[in-house]
């Protein structure tokens, strides 16, 4: 606990200076009129983390509220986009499955693959919802989203290690007809439409339904380029676009460079409404809720979502990659691609102008796959809340859900020489979710719920590679499956008119299985059986080009290299244990500790051949198969975490400031983290540029992505919140949070990141598993995107006029510390590289700011409003990713300024 003291005793300054704050505001007083009295005390907000309603002030949880109001304003539309609203969530992207990677409190999961499981369980009216690519859903039509920090295990289930987000659709109501229509326009052709409309069928049946339509073109200056190797997607006039009018040192890495001759053909510039980092969605909702008398609710929902956009991309990090060098094989400086020898480096060369020409910046992009996706989800969710009696209730909570997507996207973008591109074909993520409750609903001092959890998901997802000059892979997982069964109960008891006693306890069960599951292998060496010739016609661009757009799709013409049957079973005893005391009734302390569990899991089984070092081939057995040497399983263990917190809430000032200050320290036991890794050599035959053998044979590493237990992390930090209404008129709310994240354990790392030019080391040295230059001690390493500071500021003004109208300007202003995009923290290891300029490859993320503003203008009685924006006001820069195997510094780039008007008109 010594590490605990400078936090603690901050918490504990804040608390006290709280506690003496004077009562300097005062509840306003007016003369009767037609106006609507306005005061300085907040409303109340109830929530249901605890699977009740209690008062936000009043639940010993560290929790985040807030409703369709404040996404509005922050013009936030889905998951991803909200992470500056709640302390210590940080959202980013991976382009590959156009999923959102979430993190809290430092702990994120980057296997978005059907076999990993995110670290923050995502739930929507309950409902948990396991695939990643289901926070890309819009948000529409929200009562409120919850968004809760530390383990949640006992009432939430899977996964809720460090955190557990909550959206509560808006239930139909039996009062009045109501009903809603709003339109948003702005940059890039943007365009947003959405509406309600609730109607009360009777006195005890409503209907409510909500829709939300948004286009809007790419933000990128993309281009589509000819001259790369694969041109089967590109249409007619870009294959057939003119010779290059410019002069050659404006494209110095010009695919000629790259494959030795041929004509460089001019790039044609890419239509906006079509390309990657678009917008193309739709969702509605249409939900009934029945109460046939007081004890009896149930509400059925369907909702359904649509993305038709191009997907989002890569970009290339110009700041990084300009201070990149070029050197030859001997280790020499070259003063440009293909040039001469020189004395000094000469930086550029690799930078954004040189890949893509002049002017070339972060959101310049280069490809010869166009992106497309078709994303869809349709869920239909089931709660039911029966009392039984005058103390007992019975909830059952059930959902059932869809997805299947499809997707192709470039996944080299022109800055390297090698073309490269990435499919899904009907990819289709089915899952089921049961849980029944009982609760207790009287008033007596002991207060519980206990329950049943039954989760299902089964999955049949295929997509491939493609390494478009020299060979494709295609995954084939037709049944992927992962149950998942748990017990619960927790009670809270009232030991004193004061202080509570909590308890929880939850025994969990979880089992993954492939059950046919293989890896597939098109190249120059596999005989494609539906035509007796090579599946692959490597190293032969014409031939490559005369193979139809979805030739890579059938699975038939490929050789199973890997058969993925496995399975893993796992299962855990959460608890949780907290004393919160009501020190007045005004000001709460709570503390508790809790501990986490997040599934084990299994991966993609490789085999190792045997193969002749001289030869590169491969004897067979008497069956004419290749002999194995080794058959790696991966499976890895689950990721435990004891959290210990101590936190205050407190409403001061008459009512108008609510401030809540949380100290946590989590310690993690087999933290999990996915990478690349090497696992064994593979020999290969050289080719030169044209493609022919050269006669050389090279060792090159065979390596998959996988999950692995890295070791043990601690993490402390300090959460303060804050809602303040100073005056009658004016809001101020935010937050400002500490973090503190280490590796504390030994985690022995093979370098997966830039191994070619931070080691100075060919190519086939940088994948050899066995060169132990490449291998490092992360112990002492911080965790990825864990900024020590942060903070969040909202402040907001309404005017109001004599008819009843308003006029309401407010600000967001964000900051974020440095931190890592890594675990690999590149800067720490200095001394292991052998390059001059590794500052080139680093995973350092610098510091971050951003501004919103918007201006609302409302009319009497609300009936319609119209609201102006920007976003981003500072047109600053941020890329969620860096750094990569191959050394080029690239990832998702955030959204310039944008601005719009948005209008809402109420029937």
């Amino acid at each position: 606990m010594q590490k605990l003291r400078t936090p603690l005793a901050l918490s504990v300054a804040l608390a006290n200076a709280c506690w003496a704050l004077p009562a300097l505001a005062q509840n306003d007083t007016t003369e009767e009129t037609d106006k609507p009295v306005r005061t300085t005390q907040l409303e109340e907000v109830t929530v249901t983390a605890t699977k009740r309603e209690t008062g936000l002030m009043e639940t010993p949880i560290s929790i985040t509220a807030f409703g369709q109001e404040s996404l509005d304003r922050q013009g936030i539309t889905n998951v991803k986009d909200m992470a500056k609203l709640v302390p210590n969530m940080e959202i980013s992207m991976d382009s590959s499955q156009t999923a959102p990677v979430i993190s809290m409190r430092g702990v994120r999961s980057t296997n978005i693959t059907e076999l990993g499981d995110p670290s923050v369980g995502l739930h929507l009216d309950g409902i948990y919802s396991p695939r990643p690519q289901g926070a890309m859903a819009l948000m529409f039509d929200v009562e409120r989203v919850e968004a809760m920090r530390g383990p949640q295990g006992t009432l939430f289930g899977r996964n809720s290690t460090v955190g557990s987000v909550n959206i509560i659709s808006r239930r139909p109501d039996f009062e009045a007809f109501d009903a809603s229509i709003g339109v948003e326009a702005g940059r890039w052709n943007h365009q947003q439409t959405r509406g309600m409309i609730n109607i009360p069928v009777s006195d005890t049946f409503a209907l409510r339904a909500a829709f939300m339509q948004e286009t809007r073109d790419s933000y990128l200056d993309g281009y589509y380029d000819p001259n790369q190797w694969d041109t089967r997607y590109l249409p007619e006039e870009v294959v057939n676009a003119p010779a290059y009018s410019g002069a050659d040192s404006d494209r110095t890495l010009t695919q000629r460079d790259r494959w030795g001759g041929g004509t460089v053909q001019e790039l044609v510039k890419a239509d906006p409404e079509d390309f990657y980092n678009n917008s193309d969605q739709y969702a509605f909702r249409i939900a009934g809720l029945w109460e046939p008398g007081d004890r009896l609710s149930w509400m059925l929902s369907y909702e359904q979502f649509r993305d038709n956009s191009a997907g989002s991309t890569d970009t290339l990090n110009c700041d990084l990659a300009d201070k990149r060098v070029l050197k030859d094989g001997d280790g020499n400086y070259l003063d440009a691609i293909g040039g001469n020898v020189t004395d000094e480096p000469v930086p550029g060369l690799l930078g954004c102008e040189s890949v893509y020409g002049p002017g070339a910046d972060e959101f310049t992009v280069d490809v010869s796959v166009p992106g497309m996706v078709d994303l869809s989800i349709d869920t239909v969710r089931s709660n039911l809340d029966w009392d039984l009696s005058d103390s007992l209730k019975l909830v059952y909570n059930a959902g059932w859900a869809e997805q299947v997507r499809s997707q192709r996207s470039d996944q080299d973008r022109g800055i390297t020489g090698w073309d490269m591109s990435i499919f899904f074909d009907d990819a289709t993520f089915e899952s089921q979710s049961h849980e029944l409750q009982l609760q207790s609903t009287g008033d007596g001092p002991l207060q519980w719920i206990t329950g049943l959890f039954y989760f299902q998901e089964d999955n049949a997802m295929a997509g491939g590679w493609i390494n478009s000059a020299n060979n494709a892979d295609f995954w084939d997982q037709p049944n992927r499956t992962l149950k998942s069964e748990a017990v619960f109960a927790q009670a809270t008891y009232d030991l004193t008119d004061r202080l509570a006693l909590t308890a929880g306890l939850r025994y969990t069960k979880d089992t993954k299985q492939d059950r046919g599951g293989r890896n597939l292998a098109c190249n120059a060496d596999t005989i494609n059986p539906q035509t007796g010739e090579a599946c692959f016609p490597a190293w032969d661009r014409d031939a490559f080009n005369q193979l139809p757009p979805g030739y890579f799709l059938n699975s038939a013409m490929y050789e199973p290299a890997t058969n993925n049957e496995i399975k893993g079973s796992w299962d855990f005893t959460n608890y949780r244990l907290g004393l919160d005391y009501q020190v007045s009734d005004d000001l709460m302390v709570f503390g508790y500790v809790a501990n986490g569990f997040k599934s084990g899991g299994i991966g993609d089984v490789v085999v190792q051949y045997e193969q002749d070092p001289i030869t590169t081939e491969y004897p067979v057995d008497d069956n004419g198969d290749r002999i194995v040497k080794k058959r790696f399983e991966n499976t890895y263990e689950p990721e435990v975490v004891t959290t210990y917190e101590l936190g205050a809430k407190g409403t001061f000032l008459d009512g108008s400031l609510n401030l809540t200050g949380t100290l946590f320290y989590s310690d993690y036991e087999d933290m999990q983290a996915a990478s690349a890794k090497v696992l064994f050599p593979v020999y290969v035959q050289e080719r030169d540029n044209a493609g022919e053998l050269t006669g050389e044979v090279t060792t090159e590493g065979a390596s998959v992505f996988q999950t692995e237990n890295i070791g043990s992390a601690a993490i402390k930090g300090l959460e303060v919140e804050f809602d303040w209404a100073p005056y009658p008129n004016g809001r101020v709310n935010g937050y400002f949070t500490w973090l503190d994240t280490e590796i504390t354990s030994d985690f022995m790392y093979q370098w997966a990141h830039a191994t070619t030019d931070l080691f100075e080391i060919d190519s086939g040295a940088a994948t050899d598993p066995s060169n132990e230059t490449l291998t490092t001690n992360f112990k002492g390493n911080e965790l990825a995107v864990s900024p020590p500071f942060a903070v969040s500021l909202n402040y907001s003004h309404t005017f109001e006029f004599n008819d009843g109208s308003i006029l309401e300007p407010a600000i967001n202003v964000y900051w974020r510390d440095q931190s890592y995009y890594t675990f690999q923290n590149v800067d720490k290891h200095l001394d292991k590289f052998a390059t001059e300029t590794p500052d080139a490859f680093t995973d350092e993320r610098p510091e971050h700011h951003n501004v919103n503003l918007t201006l609302k203008y409302g009319a009497p009685g609300d009936q319609w409003n119209v609201e102006a924006f920007v976003n981003n006001a500072t047109d600053q820069t941020e890329f969620y990713w860096a750094g990569g195997g191959d050394g080029v510094i690239k990832g998702p780039v955030s959204m310039p300024r944008f601005y719009g008007v948005r209008g809402n008109y109420n029937f």
